[in-house]
């Protein structure tokens, strides 16, 4: 795995740490917004709602069908009213390869990349260039160990942490068949109940995010939380899936329980331990 050689000075953490700990303005209101999503007829006006809202620092929907797109920012409008401090984790949302040709942009020394994702108080070029050549060798490492799917999210400390998609458009064979299976292994109970569309799959992975905010599966008492739960009750009681890590287990959960109409117990006991976290 791709190793960022990189320190940030004392002021240069002050900062990041501020940043971590920006928040949704709640008062907005939420129908509103959803109207704006549902009206908006272009990618740059569903791109200029991303960020007149501050759902993240930068969304790029070039290449990605406005159907997906707007898919992607009600699912974000209903996670970050739920919660607001996601918005200090969540920097940059579009396709897989246009969030890589960003890394590889800032990694020539574009400092406008620098800037789009509101990182210019904390990087000069030097770092710039060091953190983007770093991006763009975890992307190919994920790409290699063909990890992406229909949604994905990268880890990148909160200095361009990314929410991403599939390129390609709503009625794409690929997706459709993705569709095919995401629904299939939600009826043999591979994934959670509900979690059987494009939807549930972000919500997924935007459960590995809240997880990463709270700090919950990689702390004792999170760890401590998750083990009264046997792998045959929450491979019945959640997903198979769920077994195959505390994160997978903590993703699934916050998935059904933003994607089910009627939450079974431990999605809703994990998922309430978070809230309580926040």
């Amino acid at each position: 795995m791709a190793k960022l050689e990189m320190e940030l000075t004392d002021e240069q953490g002050a900062l990041l740490e501020a940043r971590l700990q920006r928040a949704f303005d709640t008062r907005n209101e939420a129908a509103l917004i959803a109207r704006k999503i549902e009206n908006a007829a272009t990618a740059e006006e569903l791109e200029n709602i991303a960020r007149e809202y501050r759902f993240c620092d930068k969304a790029d929907f070039s290449g990605i069908d406005r159907t997906i797109a707007r898919k992607v920012l009600r699912v974000l409008l209903n996670v970050l009213y739920r919660f607001p401090k996601l918005a200090g984790r969540l920097n940059y949302v579009g396709s897989y390869r246009n969030y890589e040709m960003f890394l590889a942009r800032m990694g020539e020394g574009d400092m406008e990349c620098v800037r789009e994702v509101g990182l210019q108080e904390i990087f000069d070029e030097s770092m710039a260039r060091t953190f983007g050549k770093f991006g763009v060798e975890l992307c190919k490492e994920l790409w290699e160990d063909d990890m992406m799917s229909l949604s994905a999210y990268v880890s990148m400390g909160g200095l361009c942490n990314g929410l991403l998609f599939d390129s390609v458009g709503g009625q794409d064979l690929a997706y459709l068949n993705a569709l095919s299976v995401i629904r299939k292994n939600e009826q043999i109970g591979f994934h959670p109940k509900g979690c059987n569309s494009f939807e549930s799959v972000v919500y997924h992975e935007i459960g590995h995010m809240i997880d990463e905010m709270c700090f919950f599966s990689f702390s004792e008492e999170g760890a401590a939380f998750l083990a009264q739960y046997s792998s045959e009750e929450i491979a019945q009681g959640l997903s198979r899936y769920a077994t195959a890590s505390p994160r997978e287990c903590v993703a699934e959960a916050i998935a059904e329980a933003f994607s089910s109409p009627s939450p079974r117990k431990i999605a809703t006991e994990i998922y309430e331990k978070i809230q309580n976290c926040m």
